[in-house]
């Protein structure tokens, strides 16, 4: 493709991604497929773009405001390539030719509304600093309230960036020098994560399809942080465990290989389709003591009346912690949608408790940021459910082997800013004996 059909693609890409309510990843993987012309390197030139656009958005649309631009899909895409991409004015005339696949031309308002721009750089001293911080700004006012200003401002730019690719080993068919060997000749450059003895992490941008590693399930893409999750849930062989939100497995196969493939595992959730996603991965890591279940009333109550040495709870949230993986989702939640997920949570809880034997622990986990989902739950919980009390998440992580403690508090709270991680939380109660 021409460079001005990669940007004209790039517009109408982006204009689909704005428009729609499913997540920007299915948006772009569905209108790719369906032109299966564009060549692999177009993809990647028109992905990193779109990618790029909205992950400035906020300020894509505080600079074509300050110019007078419609700000819409084409002006956001004009501003991105002169502030981020250093072009001229003048390049994007030439590509604005209004050929076949190409940009219609500029107009004259258009060419010295975008001359404005040239120059600059995304960042600019007299943007608000939720505009800096890529949030709205009822969004960002959480951050402060929490985090305090100067701290928040550097809570929500470790948001903006990109996300490595984490792996982590299938423990029960290999160890992690063995697939780091085997990665590294099948052409992919990693390294050992700082805190999980089982994780990996990519260096670079890579097609995991390629390694034989990953065909035969001696790896799965996870990052570090939710690995830390299933650590602390200390699931040992033997035991009787529950995930109760296990979606499409991942942190059930993680549980697996903690429990050495020895006891009784069950993959709840409210949507069976998710549990059939996750059937082929079990299969396919070797994992025999997994059996799901469809997360309801009914069967909760039988569970209950079982009682169950660990319940892990991960929760419904607003992914907060996951915006550098899914840069489209901070533009999604609304305060009614973030309220909604907090009402969830403290439900799913409170359905959770009675599947919790006297002696065993409630895991609760979110990829989220924000108290109102994490700490504040937590305290409700413990306020309704006086059975059930608070250990310290450090020791648990001393007790199972793990390197220095790479969280402060009872709680594990990670964020990109300060770990480089995705943003996690996961607390561990236990129930009275």
């Amino acid at each position: 493709m021409r460079p001005a059909a990669r940007i004209q693609t790039t517009i109408e890409l982006l204009a689909e991604v704005l428009e729609s309510s499913l997540p920007m990843d299915r948006v772009v993987t569905n209108y790719l497929r369906a032109r299966r012309f564009i060549g692999s390197g177009d993809r990647r030139d028109i992905n990193a773009r779109v990618y790029g656009v909205i992950r400035a958005l906020c300020r894509l649309d505080w600079w074509t405001l300050q110019a007078g631009l419609e700000g819409d899909s084409r002006s956001q895409v004009f501003a991105y390539c002169l502030l981020s991409e250093g072009l001229k004015v003048s390049d994007l005339d030439a590509f604005c030719d209004g050929g076949q696949h190409s940009p219609e031309p500029l107009s004259s308002f258009e060419g010295e509304a975008l001359a404005t721009l040239e120059g600059f750089g995304l960042d600019h001293p007299d943007m608000p600093p939720a505009v800096l911080g890529e949030l709205p700004d009822w969004l960002f006012s959480l951050f402060e309230q929490q985090y305090g200003a100067e701290q928040a401002r550097i809570e929500v730019a470790g948001l903006k960036g990109e996300a490595s690719i984490d792996l982590r080993i299938n423990s029960l068919r290999s160890k992690r020098d063995e697939v780091l060997e085997q990665l590294v000749s099948d052409g992919i450059a990693c390294e050992k994560t700082s805190h999980s003895p089982w994780g990996l992490r990519v260096e670079g941008r890579t097609t995991l399809g390629n390694s034989r590693a990953y065909r035969e399930g001696l790896v799965e893409v996870q990052d570090e942080g939710s690995q830390m999750i299933a650590l602390l849930c200390d699931a040992r062989p033997g035991m009787s465990v529950i995930d109760l939100c296990a979606g499409a497995g991942g942190k059930t196969l993680a549980l697996a290989a903690s429990m050495d493939n020895d006891g009784d595992l069950v993959a709840m959730d409210v949507d069976p389709k998710r549990l059939q996603r996750a059937e082929p991965r079990v299969s396919k890591a070797g994992v025999e003591i997994v059996r799901y279940a469809r997360l309801d009333k009914a069967t909760l109550r039988g569970f209950a009346a079982l009682g169950f040495d660990r319940v892990l709870v991960d929760a419904p949230c607003s992914g907060s912690g996951t915006w550098r993986r899914q840069p489209d989702a901070r533009l999604h939640l609304t305060r009614e949608r973030l309220d909604h997920y907090r009402s969830l949570q403290l439900s799913v809880l409170d359905q959770a408790a009675p599947c919790v034997k006297p002696g065993g622990r409630l895991i609760y986990a979110t990829c989220s940021l924000l108290d109102e989902e994490n700490s504040l739950q937590i305290a409700a919980f413990l306020k309704k459910h006086p059975d059930f009390s608070q250990l310290d998440a450090r020791q648990i992580w001393q007790s199972i082997g793990g390197k220095s403690c790479p969280f402060d508090g009872p709680a594990m709270q990670l964020t990109p800013a300060q770990h480089g991680l995705d943003g996690f939380f996961c607390t561990v109660l236990e129930k009275k004996s």
